[in-house]
């Protein structure tokens, strides 16, 4: 979720959240006026009734059938979400390293980083491209090794060396 689909959200609930409280509020006036004024004849029933009806459809809208619930709901029972996560993660340091990489001619310092570069390229295309179309449980699989592997890169001593270099 960016933060445009944050703060739409928050001000659906913030909407929902003051449409619950008016509804309480005022029946628990409409109660006491009517059990005050004519017991026998429970009247605050019908507004009781009407109002819960419009809110219980607010309710639903909000929590059931809003802005990509479908989206939500299937991220939700495939996994797909922290595979999202993941994948984000693994693109922001694919980027990190692409750009470190791309920054000095390692040609002449380690020719097997440039194929690493090829591949983290590849990788991020890849990620796009899963990112755009969903993905399969083996898609997921092959992601976390990616991300396995690269975290292995980025926390090992070479990398930090390479690193230092670049800067």
């Amino acid at each position: 979720m960016n933060e445009q689909q944050a703060r739409r959200r928050i001000a659906q609930l913030r909407s929902y959240y003051g449409h619950l409280t008016a509804y309480v509020a005022v029946n628990l006036m409409l109660v006491t006026i009517n059990l005050m004024s004519n017991p026998g004849h429970p009247w605050f029933l019908y507004p009781l009734l009407g109002w819960g009806i419009g809110l219980a459809m607010h309710t639903a809208k909000v929590f059931w059938t809003g802005s990509h619930w479908e989206q939500r709901k299937l991220e939700q029972l495939t996994g797909l979400h922290s595979t999202r996560q993941d994948l984000k993660r693994l693109s922001e340091r694919t980027e990190a390293l692409v750009t470190i990489l791309s920054s000095v001619d390692w040609a002449h310092i380690d020719p097997e980083l440039l194929r690493t570069r090829e591949t983290l390229e590849q990788a991020q295309a890849r990620l796009r491209d899963m990112d755009r179309q969903g993905n399969d449980p083996t898609d997921r699989e092959q992601v976390e090794r990616e991300i396995e592997q690269l975290e292995e890169f980025v926390t090992s001593p070479r990398f930090a060396y390479y690193e230092r270099a670049a800067q």
